[in-house]
């Protein structure tokens, strides 16, 4: 994911684990890259998918 998908997903949930998110694409610049196999996945925002709020 990238900041511009991370905006999206927030202006369409609103949920603010998304806006966070968000935030911390924008703070690193989109440097940090997802790793495959961590442990935390939020799943609320798939690519290709509509984002959808809990």
């Amino acid at each position: 994911m990238d900041e511009k998908t991370a905006w999206s997903c927030f202006v369409q949930s609103g949920s603010v684990q998304d806006y966070l998110q968000y935030a911390q694409y924008k703070s690193e610049g989109g440097r940090q890259e997802e790793t495959p196999d961590a442990d935390t996945d939020r799943g609320n925002c798939h690519p290709g998918d509509q984002c959808r709020g809990e």
